[in-house]
């Protein structure tokens, strides 16, 4: 079964080298089933697609981080699925003129002001973002990209190596406790051995 498993993989990826269109119009992707991940692209994108739903114009979303495993993410969201990494080589995967190459603590000058509904920072924190001052840089950011009353969804391992310091997101944001079952808290923390946390906080305005 493994074998198998690994073999439908290369496949896949073979496919997507020759034309990331046709691999997408198959419907591969190349998702991790990890706690927190079905969490994020089950529950938080369906409470996003609720928001999205009682917007006039369409939702403008930006994704921070691209890589294969989240390169399937935008045929899940209602949203006009932006996305900015770092890595050159990422690149492959963002969407045709919505993907953009740079650093996340340089957003704004990337988007300009008031530019977003919704920002995903998702595993940053402690993996190239690292410290109080990162973090920091980081809110700063997104509180600069987002519209006023737009959301940010920051997901990040509370554990030793990753988050040594608190973290905390006022006064930029004001957390809150989503519409999602099962979610009684603005920190939601999934079961998982990474202890990964999905911080839910919106922008004044």
């Amino acid at each position: 079964m493994r074998k198998l498993r690994k073999l439908k993989y290369i496949a896949n990826r073979a496919l997507f080298r020759l034309s990331p269109v046709l691999a997408e119009r198959v419907g591969i992707d190349f998702r991790l089933d990890t706690p927190s991940r079905v969490f994020l692209e089950t529950r938080v994108f369906a409470y996003l697609n609720r928001l999205a739903a009682f917007q006039r114009e369409p939702q403008q979303l930006l994704f921070l981080g691209l890589d294969k495993h989240n390169w399937h993410y935008p045929r899940l969201l209602r949203a006009t699925f932006h996305s900015l990494d770092i890595s050159p080589r990422n690149a492959v995967y963002g969407r045709p003129g919505l993907h953009r190459i740079g650093d996340a603590l340089d957003m704004a000058e990337h988007y300009g002001a008031d530019a977003f509904d919704v920002v995903v920072a998702n595993g940053l924190l402690g993996f190239g973002i690292d410290g109080e001052a990162g973090l920091r840089r980081l809110l700063a950011q997104c509180h600069a990209v987002l519209r006023p009353g737009g959301v940010l969804v920051l997901g990040y391992n509370d554990l030793p190596e990753r988050t040594p310091f608190p973290v905390e997101v006022g006064p930029q944001f004001d957390e809150f406790v989503p519409a999602i079952d099962g979610v009684i808290a603005s920190r939601h923390m999934v079961d998982d051995p990474y202890r990964h946390v999905y911080c839910f906080c919106r922008k004044p305005g």
